[in-house]
């Protein structure tokens, strides 16, 4: 029998291999073992909380990649290669950086691979494995089997579930568009319920990148689902746009249903910055009103991860204190305060390098500045260095273990619940300790 070894690549001290609540599992390894034939033993390892033995047996590895962790997939798949065990890479990065992938792997997987898998692999037995493997149509997610949990080795806060894909706001910050489409492909609720049902951890979190979608269809699909995990007995966080804020009564159904945290992309205070953002979503006049959609959600029980981007063109430095005190006025339960990044596949990166103003460009080495959290390129209204300081500052009063304990303590007392409180206590200051440790500014 043959051994296929699917890795999840991590750095030690990087954010989600720290911080045990933020590592969720690797769900698309999950799904590619699901889609395997059951003549290979197949095993997965995420370095975000195990080690990888890179004298394991495999007669066949594959790699999935992000773009901060493009130099670490390299590097495993040259130890690999030089054992003669030939490597296949996928994920968003290399989808989108395809050319230079191919100079680190034996092929490459462009777009979502389940059902380009099984050519990968009968290429793999004739020993004709190609150099590259496009995916011409996404996958129809309707009748989606349930990830191979039972190949996860390490101990996860959170199990992870997807019940949908693609979204059709398109940010410019964003590369989910351009990597699952602009199309809401959403998964048989029965499906999804019964894999919820199989998953004996109380604590879920929904995947998808934005859990309710948008317009009707989509919309009557989220009560239907919200009505459904009533049942199923569990707590769940989620990731959603603003637009929750616009249905009172799904607000109740997902609260009914055990929803105990959201992430949402705030991303600005300001509407010039949405605009040129692109996120059309934050400009209803629904969803406008930031802190009477805090209150709408907080008012069902339910906590907030906020997301707030810093760097943009339209920003001055003043941006940071205005933004601190909005989360502590409002009383968010927990931020995710980053620099904008350009991100391959993305219409900010080709933005940016059209204009010439990328500063870390020694590829693929470079990649592992784009963290999210160090400035890449030149900023207009502030320098790298300002940005970076004025990032750590809003983290450190924010997130120091003072302000955390008190804020996670609220999140207590309004969720009844030690799910929300976790996330909300670890990612605000853990996260600030981590990303000061981690990130390095440029000199500028």
């Amino acid at each position: 029998m043959k051994t296929i070894l699917l890795i999840n690549p991590a750095y030690k001290g990087s954010l989600h291999s720290n911080i045990k609540v933020l590592a969720i599992p690797p769900l698309n390894l999950a799904i590619i073992a699901r889609h395997t034939p059951e003549h290979y033993d197949v095993r997965i390892v995420d370095e975000a909380v195990e080690d990888l033995d890179f004298d394991a047996p495999a007669d066949l590895v594959g790699i999935t990649c992000m773009t901060p962790l493009a130099p670490r997939a390299y590097e495993i798949a040259a130890r690999f290669r030089e054992r003669g065990v030939p490597v296949v890479m996928g994920g968003i990065h290399v989808s989108h950086m395809s050319h230079e992938a191919q100079r680190y792997a034996d092929a490459v997987i462009v777009g979502e691979g389940e059902n380009i898998w099984s050519r990968v692999l009968e290429d793999f037995e004739k020993g004709k494995l190609q150099k590259i493997y496009t995916v011409l149509e996404r996958p129809d997610i309707e009748n989606l089997p349930s990830p191979r949990r039972d190949l996860f080795r390490g101990k996860y806060f959170v199990e992870t579930v997807q019940t949908s894909r693609g979204c059709p706001f398109n940010c410019n910050f964003c590369s989910v568009t351009a990597f699952n489409g602009a199309k809401y492909r959403l998964r048989n609720i029965d499906r999804v319920i019964d894999e919820i049902n199989s998953i004996k951890s109380r604590r879920i979190f929904i995947i998808d990148d934005n859990v309710i979608g948008s317009g009707r269809r989509c919309i009557q699909r989220s009560f239907e689902l919200f009505d459904r995990l009533k049942d199923c007995g569990k707590e769940w966080g989620g990731q959603t746009c603003l637009n929750i804020v616009e249905h009172d009564d799904l607000l109740k159904a997902a609260a009914r249903s055990g929803a105990k945290g959201f992430l949402i992309g705030f991303e600005s205070l300001d509407t010039e910055t949405l605009g040129a953002m692109n996120k059309s979503v934050n400009l209803r006049a629904t969803t406008r009103n930031f802190r009477d959609a805090v209150k709408k959600i907080h008012d069902h029980g339910i906590a907030i991860v906020g997301c707030f981007i810093f760097g943009t063109d339209t920003q001055n430095i003043d941006v940071f204190r205005r933004t601190v005190d909005f989360v502590l006025e409002t009383e968010i339960d927990a931020v995710q305060m980053t620099i904008e990044t350009p991100l391959p596949g993305t219409a900010f990166y080709r933005q940016l390098a059209d204009e010439n103003r990328l500063l870390l460009t020694d590829y693929p080495n470079d990649w592992k500045h784009y963290t999210i959290f160090e400035p890449v390129f030149q900023l207009k209204n502030m320098t790298a260095r300002e940005a970076y300081e004025g990032l750590l500052a809003a983290y450190k009063e924010v997130s120091s273990f003072k302000t955390s304990l008190k804020r996670g303590i609220r999140t207590f007392m309004n969720t009844r619940s030690l799910f929300s409180t976790g996330i909300s206590f670890s990612w605000n200051y853990d996260a600030y300790r981590t990303i000061r440790n981690i990130a390095t500014p440029l000199a500028t």
